[in-house]
């Protein structure tokens, strides 16, 4: 067989069906009857004709630390993408480009939620730097419940030199900072947009910060503990899409 992973959890499992049966190997589910939802995973699985293997749920708990809820899917492991694939992304859909720059997530629950919510809120692609971040392995992934799936991941050699070509390119960099120079809602995000979001513990670095065409704060009414770097990235995403939904 060739170089597999499994992905674990209803939502993941579900969403990573939908895309189809390429990439995938078999099915994993408990032994047992099975609820509502996991008979449905099971119906998609023989739609996309892809074989399912009924195990111990003893076998799956010891397969993964993650809550796997009954069921696995082993699939082709989900990759990161070269960054000169950004160029073409840029111009890809008929909305202009939404990036979602994060420098420095370390923590791989904290990049799954970010990913959630980049795939929910339509981002056309996220961007890690090579070193200092979170793997793209099975904490992510289960985290990220699907969306590992569907937004792609580009990983770069250097952060602020990436940010510095996508701004030849016509992107505008928002950064994001707890004392940021403006509130994120008075900026123009309606254009093509790279939101950096930065580290758990330290925020954006300096030389990311310089590459920044606009530095924002997201309004709070008590600021002294700020938002989770994952919490953080949904409330900013959601802006872009209100002001592009609504054209304000």
């Amino acid at each position: 067989m060739a170089s597999s992973e499994t992905i674990f959890g209803i939502n993941a499992v579900s969403v990573r069906l939908m895309a189809g049966g390429s990439g995938v190997h078999r099915l994993l589910l408990r032994e047992g009857k099975l609820n509502a939802r996991l008979s449905e995973i099971e119906a998609m699985a023989h739609a996309n004709r892809i074989p399912v293997e009924r195990i111990p749920e003893a076998e799956l708990s010891a397969r993964t630390a993650v809550s796997h809820q009954g069921v696995g899917l082993v699939v082709n492991p989900e990759h990161y993408l070269d960054e000169s694939v950004l160029k073409d992304l840029l111009v890809q859909g008929s909305s202009p480009a939404l990036l979602l720059v994060l420098d420095g997530v370390t923590d791989p629950r904290n990049f799954g939620a970010c990913l959630r919510s980049a795939a929910t809120l339509g981002v056309t692609a996220v961007i890690v730097p090579k070193d200092r971040s979170a793997p793209l392995g099975p904490a992510a992934i289960k985290t990220a419940s699907g969306g590992a799936s569907i937004v792609p991941v580009v990983r770069v050699v250097n952060i602020s030199r990436c940010l510095a070509t996508l701004k030849k390119q016509g992107v505008w960099v928002v950064g994001t900072l707890l004392q940021g120079a403006q509130d994120l809602d008075t900026i123009d995000l309606k254009g093509p947009t790279a939101i950096v979001m930065g580290s758990e513990e330290s925020g954006i670095r300096r030389n990311t910060a310089d590459q920044c065409d606009f530095l924002a704060r997201i309004p709070m009414i008590v600021d002294d503990l700020g938002f989770n770097v994952s919490v953080a990235t949904g409330i900013c995403l959601y802006e872009a899409q209100r002001q592009r939904r609504t054209g304000s």
